[in-house]
């Protein structure tokens, strides 16, 4: 103990779950000291820790800093002069000590622990002054078997050893056998939440075999975040570990019946795949404060927090009250991303080293002094890296505290969970993702059939019933035959998934049918036909715009053996599209007894005034036309809509040109530039370039992500006071270059908006272009021989 002391303290360093915090927590208790655990991150000045480690002096107690490495370079080499100060002060066993400018009495008792993860992004190598303060404790993976027969039987496990060697060989099978993914952990926190979830299924089921039990506890933490392919593997797994043994059943049948009715409120299907993976997330709150719901878009990660948030308060207020009584949740949702670290978790300024608090401070400090019954979660829906999760290391494991650089600590209780909801976790240290538990949601398992049956609800009311089956028989038929052939013969600009096309097809679809009263069945499926096409393929580039033709062709017309037309479909080859061009040129005109017409027929062909601007002038083709006719579509029924294409497809000047002749009356437009520099302290209606915003250090766009939260929650926090202002009447229009052009978007942005592609124009709209405007230019008095030049070039 006099060498810790004389030394200030170790610094227990080794990989993420090996105990550092808990060996120094353990070791105060040894000795009956207080040891405060605090998490530093890199926003951590001199002057906060100077502030400390005047308190820890004063007090004896002492400090163990987790993740010290995290602080910046520049703040160690000077914290290291202060640890001297310090250190030399009791070597000589002063009485009282002049710190920073203050005089204090000094407690001989007192000492400083730090703990890190090396080689973790977002680190620092420790300086050499530093160094040298502290005894290095290089901290060892533990015994796991033996750590789990201590819990075991700590918690009335009879037959504890050998469930021990049983769980850790689950895990070693699984590391060995399953893919691998960077939501998968299998080390001590992994192990440890098996043993927890045991001991409670001990609790709750005294009577139960005990095998059954730390099966149950197995499958419940580990289930939920594999992978459908790694599934039948882990179930072979366990199987072979616990042969004939019986899978024990919770009792979840009253929240599951809650599930259900929350779910056909929201017209959302109560598949099975679905509700296993809302009791999984709620199996999960038990036995983690802190999980991630992981996936990529269109998965229902949001829907399913949400449903099982209704159904708990469905059961609180269930008479007669359930069996297992339960209370309601509620949540908070902060997208970590769209708002700065400062405006986070709170930050000094810089002036005068007032503190501010954050958005996630001000949350998490109201939570956790709420004494109602309510569970209350804070939910970060965004991206995550190695940067701002990390500073809640302490606050993840079982610490549950939240520390502010400010020096305040607050305790997270037993009614609050941190939920994390993210596309992938491709940025997260080991240090993170071995924290949480994890519920992993494949859109494929849900699938787009799931969707449909929710939109047959809408439909049913719009149609009458042989429309409706018409429309089912229809689907059936084209819908699985145009997702085989674009995944495995076509290239898009932007890849999205295909609940995420069913889903814009039902857009465009519903657009269409709300605005008319009366319909026949010939119009009904031309519009289908049209709604298919412009829902399900509208990002596939030029060149596979010309395959599809072909296969879509063949397809109406029959001539598809694996895709046989039904009888109910009636229309002709004189009633679908003309020979000439691409399916993609003709728009369905329902004058003229209902005709395909080329899209450039919707507009007239407009004077050009001869003060006209060179670069707004618009000359009418069949791109500008269709393009025109979406985004209107999109705006009179306020859906998103983004436009993606390479540069010089008139992109802007065409939504430019739609939007500014809006009625004034009616609507306010507002235009903001997209630029590799821009913020996310900026608002929009039309963004042009979206793509263009430079990634940070961990890939994330803090104004994309501004956008989402808006688009997915419908508000934004304040700069300076946090307060929440809900965003009306606004819809967002945009445009941005594909993929490989330019920064990669989240599909989870795109997936709120209608998707359309333009590509680079073909050669005869470039003429006709050209054609407009040397004609145009010529016809301002020009001699005639210049001004046949015009139609010359046409030729050439």
């Amino acid at each position: 103990m006099s060498a810790l002391k004389l030394n200030l303290g170790g610094a227990p360093e080794g990989p993420a779950g090996t105990g550092k915090t808990e060996t120094t927590k353990d070791l105060a208790k040894a000795v009956a000291k207080k040891c405060v655990v605090f998490n530093c991150s890199d926003g951590l000045d001199y002057k906060a820790l100077g502030k400390f480690f005047k308190g820890l002096a004063a007090s004896g107690s002492w400090a163990c800093f987790d993740e010290f490495n995290r602080i910046e370079l520049e703040v160690l080499s000077v914290v290291a002069q202060q640890l001297r100060t310090l250190q030399l002060a009791i070597l000589r066993r002063a009485k009282r000590l002049v710190f920073e400018g203050t005089e204090l009495a000094l407690d001989l008792t007192a000492a400083v622990f730090i703990t890190m993860n090396p080689g973790y992004a977002g680190r620092t190598e420790l300086p050499d002054n530093l160094k040298v303060l502290f005894r290095t404790v290089a901290m060892m993976v533990p015994d796991y078997a033996m750590i789990g027969e201590i819990t075991l039987y700590s918690n009335g496990f009879v037959n504890a050893g050998p469930l021990a060697a049983k769980i850790v060989q689950a895990y070693k099978l699984c590391s060995e056998q399953l893919s691998s993914q960077r939501h998968y952990d299998y080390g001590m926190r992994a192990v440890k939440s098996v043993l927890l979830a045991a001991g409670a299924l001990k609790k709750n089921y005294p009577d139960k075999d005990e095998t059954q039990l730390v099966l149950r506890a197995i499958i419940d933490v580990n289930m939920p975040k594999f992978l459908s392919q790694d599934v039948p593997l882990f179930t072979g797994i366990y199987s072979d570990l616990f042969p004939g043994v019986a899978v024990l059943v919770p009792d979840r049948a009253e929240l599951a019946g809650c599930v259900r009715a929350e779910l056909a409120r929201r017209d959302l299907q109560p598949t099975p795949w679905y509700t296993d993976k809302i009791t999984q997330i709620y199996e999960m709150m038990l036995v983690r404060h802190g999980f991630m719901l992981v996936g990529p878009p269109m998965g229902g990660k949001t829907q399913a927090y949400q449903t099982l948030a209704e159904a708990l308060r469905a059961l609180q207020t269930m008479v007669p009250p359930p069996r297992h009584r339960e209370s309601a949740a509620v949540y908070r949702v902060i997208n970590p991303k769209a708002i700065t670290m400062g405006q986070l978790y709170g930050c000094f300024d810089p002036a005068s080293h007032e503190w501010s608090d954050g958005v996630l401070a001000i949350a998490f400090r109201e939570y956790a002094v709420s004494v109602t019954r309510e569970r209350k979660w804070i939910v970060f829906d965004g991206p995550v890296d190695a940067v701002w999760i990390e500073n809640m290391n302490t606050v993840l494991d079982d610490n549950k505290k939240l520390c502010l650089m400010s020096g305040e600590i607050i305790q997270m209780t037993s009614k609050m969970n941190l939920i994390f909801e993210a596309e992938e976790l491709e940025h997260a240290s080991p240090a993170t993702v071995s924290r949480c538990g994890m519920v992993y949601m494949q859109p494929d398992q849900l699938g787009w059939r799931a969707f449909l049956a929710s939109y047959n609800i809408h439909l049913t009311e719009k149609l009458i019933p042989e429309q409706f089956d018409l429309i089912q028989e229809l689907i059936g038929w084209l819908v699985p035959a145009i997702f085989d052939y674009i995944q495995h013969k076509c290239t898009m600009f932007v890849s999205v998934g295909e609940i995420h096309q069913f889903h814009s097809f039902t857009r465009l679809f519903t657009c269409l049918l709300e605005n008319e009263t009366q319909f026949s069945t010939l119009w009904l499926q031309n519009i289908f036909i049209f709604c298919l096409l412009w829902g399900l393929c509208p990002t596939i580039n030029g060149e596979s715009r010309k395959l599809f033709d072909s296969y879509f062709r063949k397809l109406l017309e029959g001539g598809t053996q694996a895709h046989p037309k039904p009888k109910s479909f009636k229309l002709t080859r004189s009633q679908l599209f003309p020979d000439k061009d691409l399916v993609f040129d003709y728009v369905y005109d329902k004058r003229n007894n209902g005709t395909w017409i080329p899209w450039v027929e919707l507009e007239k062909e407009a004077h050009i005034a001869s003060n006209a601007k060179v670069n707004e002038i618009i000359i009418p083709t069949n791109e500008s036309a269709c393009l025109r006719y979406l985004v209107a579509l999109s705006v009179a029924s306020q859906i998103p809509i983004i436009v993606v294409g390479p540069t010089g497809t008139g992109k802007t000047s065409l939504i430019l040109n739609y939007i500014m002749s809006l009625p004034k009356a009616k609507y306010i437009t507002n235009t903001i530039y997209f630029s590799a520099r821009t913020t996310a302290n900026q608002c929009v209606l039309f963004v042009d370039d979206l793509s263009m915003p430079q990634p940070e250090q961990y890939g994330a766009q803090p104004p994309l992500e501004l956008l989402r939260q808006w688009r997915d929650h419908g508000y934004w926090y304040e700069t300076k006071g946090h307060a929440r202002q809900q965003l009306l009447d606004v819809l967002l229009v945009s445009a941005m270059l594909p993929p490989g052009s330019s920064q990669h978007v989240s599909r989870r942005l795109l997936r709120l908006a209608l998707l359309v592609a333009v590509d680079t124009f073909p050669d005869h709209t470039l003429m006709k272009i050209f054609t407009s405007i040397t004609d145009w230019h010529f016809a301002k008095g020009f001699v005639e021989s210049l001004v046949r030049q015009s139609k010359v070039s046409s030729l050439i």
